[in-house]
């Protein structure tokens, strides 16, 4: 089936076959692989798996290393499903989702970056698998610090390491990088991040990308005061996606946290402008919704406040992608409804 033919754009027909880089089955990768298949919970995998969607949309996202992070395991799964959801001719492809989120956030990341002359510091908490720093040139003159639990950066360090011995053109983009260890479900990270050469009162950047709703709703909120409250030293930005209610279903003892209305939330915890997207949405489209009739589009198109389908009867589960940002001298006039976790 040509491509073009398809109410979504999805991996090109040559990517049908799996190739995967020889460097996948050295022994040291395989042994650092083991030990992610063998010792890590849901969470950390969750880095290997966002990474192989990024790979495998590699026509839409360009992350020479994103194969080499997320590991032959789930480059399988993930193509096993793109190739059933072809073959069946799906409105949606697998992976799809966290295409445009990835590129959704590249775009806000840079522009973030032009609106402070380049110059702010980018902090990606719950980083994972994240190589921007590796790809993304506007953070040439960006300090970028990277928090996670330290297997997961230590694991990613040596993954690193032997990708970039065998692919010599990639280098790092960013001024420089940082991973600091640390667990944003606890209270000392930011701590951690200040130790670790982190400035309070330079311009930063705040991206919380696939990861808020993991936590609790008291995490959650903790990590989102603490971002807020940066408003009030220094020009701030943050960039997250949230579920809504019905998203947490879809697995309760994985996704805990939600917010229905993010940008009555963010306000309230001193963000002076927020914009909230949903998939499909023209700044969250990219080339990759064109079936009016996907899932993502007809959600668009019923009112936030309508939580089941009038179709079918089904949740509407939804994805917002948030941009908020606040500074000393910007003031907030909007309130939020009480949250709570599910």
């Amino acid at each position: 089936m040509d491509p073009s033919e398809q109410g979504n754009a999805s991996p090109v027909d040559h990517d049908l076959e799996l190739n995967l880089p020889h460097l996948l089955f050295t022994k040291t990768v395989r042994e650092l692989y083991a030990k992610i298949v063998n010792e890590w919970d849901f969470l950390k995998k969750s880095a290997c798996q966002t990474a192989a969607g990024r790979a495998l949309w590699k026509h839409v996202i360009h992350d020479p290393l994103a194969d080499v992070l997320a590991g032959e395991t789930y480059l399988r799964n993930l193509h096993e499903k793109i190739k059933k959801d072809r073959h069946n001719n799906a409105r949606e492809i697998s992976g799809v989702i966290l295409a445009v989120r990835t590129l959704w956030f590249d775009s806000k990341i840079e522009a973030a970056l032009d609106s402070s002359a380049g110059a702010a510091q980018v902090v990606l908490l719950g980083a994972g698998m994240d190589s921007r720093a590796y790809r993304l040139s506007c953070l040439k003159e960006s300090d970028v610090f990277e928090v996670d639990f330290p297997e997961v950066l230590q694991v990613k360090a040596a993954l690193l390491e032997e990708a970039l011995e065998s692919k010599k053109h990639l280098r790092l983009m960013a001024k420089s990088l940082t991973r600091v260890a640390a667990d944003i479900r606890e209270n000392d990270w930011l701590e951690k991040l200040q130790i670790s050469g982190f400035v309070p009162e330079k311009n930063t950047v705040w991206v919380l990308e696939g990861i808020i709703y993991y936590l609790t709703n008291s995490q959650a909120m903790q990590v989102l005061k603490t971002v807020g409250e940066k408003c009030t030293l220094t020009q701030t930005v943050l960039l997250a996606d949230f579920m809504n209610k019905a998203s947490t279903t879809l697995s309760s003892s994985t996704f805990h946290f939600y917010s229905d209305w993010p940008d009555h939330l963010l306000p309230s915890l001193g963000f002076s402008h927020v914009k909230l997207s949903q998939i499909g949405d023209p700044d969250a489209h990219f080339g990759l919704m064109h079936d009016p009739l996907n899932l993502f589009n007809k959600l668009r198109n019923l009112p936030r406040s309508v939580e089941t389908n009038p179709d079918d009867g089904t949740p509407c589960c939804r994805l917002y992608l948030v941009q908020a940002s606040g500074s000393p001298n910007q003031t907030v006039s909007l309130k939020a409804p009480s949250q709570r976790s599910i």
